[in-house]
């Protein structure tokens, strides 16, 4: 494994046994162990391999400056589009010495919260609520965001989307909220948005294409999109990479 810092270690190889992308979290007395699965047929991003096993161990004395205590959940999950690309961002770095170790402290970091951001509907136990309390409820959700992930560069309406997984819009629309804790519109917007950057940093379409990729029939409006999301419009950040 490599040493980031005394209480961080990360290990990721090509692993052709994975056959899907996943988070699983476990503990024993002294570590928190991260483990994840990055597999091409569900990844939203190009991977040079078609899938990867990552292990990240945490000590959990790294988390007793916090002076707080949390409850780690530890049900195997799905992983976002946000920790795919932190995943993949820790596969391309080049980084080298004390830069290095900040990038992948910072990543690790962002891995750990985000594998419990996913999962904190669950901590809820709202009794009130049969979309979480209802396993066939959730996995429509659970459906729908697949469906998202798919299909970035369709016309995606949540009329479409209820359809395809086959539930109503009102109901589609309050358990992804809860589920996710994002609306629909948001959770589209910011995947389209990290896929937009990435095709950017890939160089390897122009901004007209991708515009399409993400599912923009209009330049100006994925421009004005892509500026109010990043603060920087699409061909100031293609500038920018050239130069950088």
């Amino acid at each position: 494994m490599e040493f980031v810092n005394e209480y961080m270690y990360l290990s990721y190889e090509v692993n052709a046994s994975i056959t899907g992308s996943f988070c699983e979290l476990k503990e024993d007395e002294t570590n928190i162990h991260l483990i994840y699965g990055l597999h091409a047929n569900d990844c939203l991003f190009d991977l040079v391999a078609s899938s990867y096993q990552f292990q990240i161990r945490i000590a959990k004395t790294y988390l007793e400056k916090y002076n707080d205590t949390l409850d780690f959940i530890v049900e195997k999950q799905a992983i976002c589009c946000n920790t795919q690309s932190k995943l993949l961002e820790i596969i391309n770095c080049n980084l080298s010495g004390l830069h290095r170790k900040l990038f992948l402290e910072s990543h690790i970091l962002f891995l750990l919260y985000q594998s419990q951001k996913n999962s904190l509907i669950f901590q809820l136990n709202c009794e009130n609520c049969s979309v979480i309390n209802n396993p066939k409820d959730k996995d429509k959700i659970q459906q729908a965001q697949k469906f998202i992930l798919e299909n970035l560069d369709t016309n995606l309406t949540i009329p479409i989307i209820a359809t395809n997984v086959g539930t109503n819009q009102c109901y589609l629309k309050k358990g992804f909220k809860e589920f996710f804790d994002q609306t629909i519109f948001d959770f589209i917007q910011e995947n389209r948005m990290i896929l937009a950057k990435h095709l950017l940093q890939n160089g390897n379409a122009n901004i007209t294409e991708i515009a399409y990729k993400v599912g923009y029939s209009s330049l100006s409006s994925f421009s004005q999109a892509y500026k109010n999301y990043f603060g920087i419009s699409p061909t100031e950040q293609a500038k920018s990479l050239l130069t950088s």
